[in-house]
């Protein structure tokens, strides 16, 4: 299972190290003894508790339909594209943002068709990419001045 949120310190693994992951945040918090660190605690456990109840959600969707709602590009990416040159990178990165463009199509459409449940994870979808195409287009405008000044 893949978890792209910050909130675990693991992103890709099986689901009961993620549920060993809340049993420990779940631990700190009746620990803590300052309100404020409880409200971050609980805030933290919540989030894990959600992001891992939409993943689960999504993998039941994707094993469970005989139609896959797993996004395939037809982009291909270098594994070590932080390491190339800047020009290099930045042909990557705009690559990966026409990529990213094209699975929030993909995911708007299938909202569009979805039933109430479904759109409800396909919209998190759109969010979570929306949120990787912010930071795919910083990255291009980053290596842009960085490739102006050169």
């Amino acid at each position: 299972m893949i978890i792209s949120e910050n909130i675990f310190s693991i992103s890709k693994q099986k689901v009961s190290l993620f549920v060993q992951e809340i049993m420990q945040t779940a631990n700190e918090l009746n620990k803590q003894y300052s309100e404020d660190y409880a409200n971050a605690y609980a805030a933290k456990l919540f989030q894990q508790y959600e992001a891992l109840t939409q993943a689960v959600k999504i993998l039941k969707l994707t094993n469970g339909n005989n139609e896959t709602l797993l996004f395939q590009s037809s982009f291909q990416f270098p594994k070590n594209i932080h390491s190339l040159a800047p020009t290099r990178r930045l042909n990557e990165y705009r690559k990966a943002l026409r990529a990213l463009n094209e699975k929030i199509s993909w995911l708007v459409e299938k909202r569009y068709n979805a039933s109430e449940a479904d759109k409800v994870l396909l919209e998190r979808q759109i969010q979570e990419t929306e949120y990787r195409k912010m930071k795919c287009l910083k990255a291009i405008e980053d290596l842009e001045e960085q490739t102006q000044f050169k």
